[in-house]
């Protein structure tokens, strides 16, 4: 006996369709709830920014920015090796960026590697010292490591310094010295650099007048 639905004339022409809709489901459910992660927008975004990067490189093997983009596709993957891999890639294509080795560092915390992290933010800062970004990773890999190994607490500080002159002391390196203050319960420098960025944000809203 066959069912009435399916000798319609809908069901006849797009059943092929639905049938596809039913299998990606059917999949997305497996991947969600047995499969190895959570299939969400962000899983999503990443596979794609992979799938280009690799595609460039397959077409142009020299593109530093499809190397540093499959780094960052694998990373939010958490497939830090293969990370590691296209950030050294990146790294050779231009030895001159700050960029792929500030994102190594990120890839060698995550791994525990915190020796190769800190020499690679080290590294990112000698290549461009402008830039705040690789100063306050380095500052939360040492904030992050394992006294028990060896404590990197007291290098913070002259982190931030250095960071400080070197970014013509820059919003974030300010917050970070207030936040590190706090922590040390040293209320007086904490406000200091707290007031710094007042006036700073009241500049930026009312600039000074030219004469």
């Amino acid at each position: 006996m066959k069912f009435r639905f399916f000798n319609k004339p809908f069901w006849k022409k797009f059943w092929p369709l639905i049938a596809v809709f039913v299998l990606l489901v059917g999949f997305g459910s497996w991947y969600r709830f047995f499969g190895p992660g959570e299939f969400n927008a962000h899983t999503l975004k990443a596979y794609n920014t992979v799938l280009a990067a690799i595609m460039e490189l397959r077409r142009n093997p020299n593109n530093f920015e499809a190397a540093v983009q499959a780094g960052v596709g694998y990373y939010n993957l958490s497939s830090m090796n293969k990370a590691e891999e296209y950030y050294l890639k990146a790294t050779e294509l231009d030895p001159t960026s700050a960029l792929p080795w500030n994102n190594l560092g990120n890839t060698y915390r995550e791994l525990l590697r915190f020796e190769d992290a800190e020499n690679a933010y080290l590294k990112a800062i000698s290549l461009q010292p402008e830039i705040p970004t690789s100063y306050l990773n380095l500052a939360n890999l040492y904030n992050r490591w394992p006294v028990d190994e060896f404590d990197r607490h007291p290098r913070i500080l002259p982190v931030l310094l250095q960071a400080l002159e070197a970014t013509n002391r820059d919003m974030h390196i300010l917050r970070a010295l207030v936040d590190y203050y706090g922590n040390q319960e040293d209320t007086k420098r904490a406000e200091q650099y707290r007031e710094e960025i007042e006036r700073q944000n009241t500049e930026d809203i009312n600039p000074p007048q030219k004469a």
